[in-house]
């Protein structure tokens, strides 16, 4: 399953957000995420990433995740994106 996520910028509100684009297999999403300097417990699998969000471009949300999982991905796009934001950032 091929994944291109592309880097659109980075917003300063309490954290440092960095937002981008992906691609799975035809399907786009947004994303948003925060990233600690280190690894942490409070990170995806202990990693870096402590906020994610990513939601399909017709609105679906398909990961949510804010130091804990609200709403991990059901769909194969969902966790081939989340398999390459975790390689790529964490």
């Amino acid at each position: 399953m091929e994944v291109n996520i592309t880097v659109t910028g980075t917003e300063r509100v309490f954290n440092v957000w960095t937002m981008a684009t992906a691609t799975v297999n035809g399907k786009r999403f947004k994303v948003q995420m925060v990233k600690f300097e280190e690894p942490s417990i409070y990170g995806i699998r202990n990693g870096r990433i402590s906020k994610l969000w990513a939601k399909e471009e017709n609105g679906t949300d398909s990961i949510a995740y804010d130091r804990g999982w609200s709403h991990r991905p059901a769909t194969a796009e969902g966790k081939a994106l989340l398999k390459e934001i975790v390689k790529q950032f964490n």
